[in-house]
């Protein structure tokens, strides 16, 4: 039997089952790793937990045993049929067959406070974890695995941020808990991957000052190597004293890049073009 073989029999997919790479399938098969997530995740007995991607239950069952209610989500109906077989003995566990960007939240979890704990599809984990933060019911923690490139942006110190940073940091304070190696999958992806966690806030998506530093940071990112007033007259095709001004009402030297400027800075900038757009609609 070779390596390959072994690993797809310690993922516990069933039979003739062959993962979809335009679905991101990387089956974890490493129970240590699943360990260390749960362990990150901080389960308690009452916990709801919303796992995402669930696929062979390799984080599910242990997840059964520790939680009150998990509600394991998986769009393969190969995988599904499968997991409620090998989990019809938990009481507490519901799976799911469900695209998970497709989720009614606040339909699964009505009245209570849960957490996310995930094995994210490569495909699709970054949408899913931006759309979890900004979701109306959105969960109290993550504890999630991404590829380790989109961890390091999230969690990014200024002088690293991206857009995505800027997406995300408002809504949770993040950290890299651990890396995981190619060879904890199957089948075996060509980078590493790490587990985030997320302790979210209360702040809503669709206040003003969010929303606005959010547009701005995607505009100031389209050139990121650029100087700061240079991306942002570009972007929001102002003359060049006008983006000068901006900033310096925001008190951020025109001269920085964006990925220097940490949340209070882009909160500030947002302030400062919202304040700016409205002495302008006052004066026509």
């Amino acid at each position: 039997m070779n390596l390959s073989s072994a690993r797809r029999r310690r993922s516990g997919a069933p039979r003739g089952f062959r993962p979809r790479r335009s679905r991101g399938q990387n089956l974890l098969v490493d129970a240590g790793v699943a360990e260390q997530i749960i362990a990150a995740a901080r389960i308690e007995p009452d916990s709801a937990v919303l796992e995402i991607g669930a696929g062979t239950g390799v984080l599910t069952r242990p997840l059964a045993g520790m939680a009150g209610q998990v509600v394991a989500v998986e769009v393969d109906a190969e995988l599904a049929i499968a997991l409620r077989r090998r989990l019809r003995g938990y009481p507490n566990v519901a799976v799911l067959r469900r695209d998970a960007r497709a989720l009614d939240l606040e339909q699964i979890f009505p009245d209570q406070p849960y957490q996310v704990v995930a094995n994210l599809p490569y495909s699709v984990g970054t949408p899913l974890l931006v759309d979890l933060l900004h979701s109306r019911n959105r969960p109290k923690r993550l504890t999630v695995m991404l590829q380790r490139e989109v961890a390091e942006r999230i969690c990014a110190d200024p002088g690293d941020w991206s857009a995505l940073t800027v997406m995300t940091r408002p809504f949770g304070d993040a950290r890299i808990e651990f890396l995981v190696p190619p060879s904890a999958f199957w089948p075996r992806p060509k980078v590493t991957s790490a587990v985030i966690s997320v302790e979210t806030t209360g702040r809503d998506r669709k206040d003003p000052q969010v929303a606005s530093a959010i547009w701005l940071s995607r505009h100031a990112f389209a050139q990121r190597r650029k100087k700061l007033v240079n991306s942002i007259a570009a972007g929001l095709r102002l003359e060049r004293d006008a983006a000068v001004n901006l900033l310096t009402a925001a008190g951020i030297d025109p001269d920085d890049r964006p990925a220097n400027l940490d949340l209070p800075a882009w909160l500030a900038l947002s302030d400062a073009f919202r304040e700016g757009v409205a002495s302008a609609d006052g004066s026509g």
